[in-house]
């Protein structure tokens, strides 16, 4: 069975969707996703790509709160481990497909609000890393998705339509904490990290994780 999430519609203000809605970002290819980070940290500094800081301090400014009590109500056991907070423009391709998986152990809370177009595919959950009780959160520009990530209950996988170039922000409440987290969830440490150091590779060799 999935962790606890919460969907939430009109989760951005409208100035704030039609800006991110708007932004003219490079073309991407079918087959390709393209991942345009952003973050800002809890000492004040910011990391942006294809966001200015004002904006990123800015929606960081409109959404923390909100984002925290989402995190208090879905796995408060993380609320004291938030380091930094990630705005992240993803553009995935009318073809591609991203594997079964469960988030980075970093993520205390994982969000994605759907920005354009007006119809693609959403998220899909899994009970299990081979892809069982399958569900779709259905897409809604501007509609949001949130979850608290757990080694064993989060595993989902989204992809384009076959249509259309899909658009969501994903914003990710983040540690660096990860010694913390795995003592939270009762897993192994040493065996995460390692997987974590890995997994970026297997996927760009292989398509998948582990």
């Amino acid at each position: 069975m999935f962790v606890d999430y919460e969907e939430i519609d009109g989760f951005l203000k409208p100035e704030h969707f039609k800006t991110l809605k708007d932004l003219k970002l490079e073309n991407v290819k079918k087959d390709e996703i393209k991942i345009y980070s952003n973050r800002v940290f809890k000492n004040g500094e910011i990391n942006g790509s294809c966001l200015n800081n004002s904006l990123i301090q800015e929606l960081f400014e409109n959404y923390h709160n909100k984002a925290l009590n989402l995190l208090r109500k879905l796995n408060n056991n993380k609320i004291e481990l938030w380091d930094y907070s990630e705005f992240h423009i993803i553009e995935t391709g009318s073809h591609y497909r991203y594997p079964i998986h469960r988030d980075s152990p970093f993520k205390i809370l994982s969000g994605v609000i759907y920005i354009s177009p007006e119809i693609n595919k959403g998220t899909l959950l899994f009970s299990n890393k081979s892809g069982k009780d399958k569900k779709e959160i259905l897409w809604e520009p501007n509609k949001a998705l949130f979850f608290s990530r757990d080694e064993n209950n989060s595993y989902h996988s989204y992809e384009g339509d076959e249509k259309s170039t899909r658009r969501a922000l994903v914003y990710n409440l983040m540690t660096d904490n990860l010694k913390e987290v795995c003592k939270i969830e009762n897993i192994n440490f040493y065996k995460v990290k390692i997987r974590e150091f890995l997994n970026p590779y297997i996927h760009r060799i292989f398509k998948r994780v582990i």
